[in-house]
């Protein structure tokens, strides 16, 4: 899955990007993170437009708060979904693991808890 806020910006207009580059862009990041040099032998391109949620400008601080509030206060409540903490469901996944992480009580170092799990596949300007 690529696209998101920043689609255009890499693939230009979403009404004339050849899906050869769509193709071409994904198995160049298998070769690349995965280390998997084989061609596809079957692929399908499908370009769904608006599809990927974008948080609002705040997101995090907002969520922040709420976190905060919820210690602060004792509440026996976790924060867990693609509202929260990332829309893919990786993202979901790693939440939710590190919910149970805590309610287990052996909650251990994770990049999200430095502030680094922010983004990690989002490209800088």
């Amino acid at each position: 899955m690529m696209g998101g806020a920043w689609f255009s910006e890499v693939f230009g207009d979403p009404e004339e990007v050849r899906e050869e580059l769509l193709l071409q862009t994904a198995a160049q990041a298998v070769r690349t993170h995965l280390g998997v040099d084989a061609e596809p032998i079957w692929s399908n391109v499908s370009l769904q437009k608006d599809c990927i949620p974008q948080y609002t400008v705040g997101h995090w601080e907002r969520i922040d708060k709420i976190r905060q509030y919820l210690g602060q206060h004792s509440l026996p409540l976790s924060l867990v979904g693609s509202s929260y903490q990332g829309v893919s469901v990786n993202d979901v996944i790693f939440s939710s693991k590190r919910a149970v992480e805590r309610l287990l009580g052996n909650e251990q170092t994770h990049l999200d808890t430095l502030g680094c799990g922010r983004g990690l596949f989002t490209p800088s300007k």
